[in-house]
């Protein structure tokens, strides 16, 4: 009878707050992102609110502002009256039913205008009340041209110490004559503490993308044929997307199967420390990263 009515309670309690709407706080997130020089950038934000203790509701219909600034200016000009110096023009789009925005930004424009580097996105939602949220993430633009390399960021050893000295010279080393993105299966409303992370233990700078994403496609309806992005709750390999839109990506790094196999079956050659039990043409074995970082991976045919 007692546990009847503490969960009558509960129930109250949780109608209480969502037909208030007091209390509660936007949760906004927004992945790294990774483009070529001569294509573009979907950046997918997704919008969450939180009013009832850890449960977090997609938030449909809610306004939402994308724009690339120079690396390092987003955070200055947030409140500044005066625009930006070279940043970008303003996308903008509406969430749809499960929290999701998306827009298509090419790498044309200012600040870009096809120059490789390092730049800031900020993502903006300004609701019906005035209230307003933001994001700003890494934007990295890359000439595809260059090699890359993806590198299972699970298996650094960030969490733990000792052993990351070795792993970092390995990484290091491999930045000199590649780009360096990293794969992990984390996720995070943001990728900050990821990369204070890496900056930490002194590994080179990239974005940090997770194994799997949602998939987009673009479609034009409406009166005027307008190009809109559909996201999809369906997770799909961000390593076949990476290849087509990187020619050079070519190598993986691990010291996990289950990478190693995720590396092989997109095409790739997997550079793996220890697990000698595994065989494959396209398995490079390094018994530890010390003799990777000594050696060398070769990351271009």
């Amino acid at each position: 009878m007692r546990k009847t009515a503490v969960l009558l309670f509960l129930f109250s309690l949780t109608l209480s707050a969502v037909s208030s709407g007091c209390g509660g706080y936007y949760i906004l997130s927004a992945p790294d992102q990774l483009a070529s020089t001569d294509g573009a950038a979907v950046p997918v934000a997704r919008l969450q609110r939180n009013d009832f203790f850890v449960m977090a509701f997609p938030v449909p219909r809610g306004p939402m502002r994308f724009r690339v600034y120079p690396a390092g200016l987003a955070q200055k000009y947030i409140e500044s009256p005066d625009p930006c110096p070279n940043q970008g023009p303003e996308r903008g789009c509406a969430t749809d039913k499960l929290g999701y925005a998306a827009v298509k930004i090419t790498m044309d424009q200012l600040p870009v205008s096809a120059k490789p580097g390092k730049y800031d996105l900020k993502v903006t939602l300004q609701d019906y009340e005035g209230e307003e949220e933001t994001v700003i993430v890494p934007l990295y633009v890359w000439d595809p041209s260059k090699p890359v390399v993806a590198v299972d960021m699970d298996c650094l050893g960030l969490s733990r110490f000792g052993g990351e000295g070795d792993t970092a010279a390995a990484i290091t080393r491999l930045a000199k004559t590649a780009n360096i993105l990293y794969l992990t299966r984390k996720s995070s409303p943001t990728q900050q503490k990821y990369h204070d992370r890496l900056a930490d233990f002194e590994f080179p700078d990239g974005p940090i993308l997770q194994w799997q994403r949602e998939r987009w496609h673009i479609v034009r309806d409406g009166k005027f044929k307008l190009p809109r992005v559909i996201v999809e709750t369906r997770l799909v390999s961000q390593l076949s997307e990476l290849s087509q839109t990187f020619p050079k990506l070519k190598v993986g790094v691990t010291n996990n199967a289950l990478a190693a196999k995720a590396f092989v079956d997109a095409g790739l050659k997997c550079a793996i420390v220890g697990n000698n039990w595994l065989k494959g043409s396209q398995l490079m074995h390094y018994p530890s990263w010390a003799t990777m970082a000594d050696r060398g991976v070769k990351v271009s045919p």
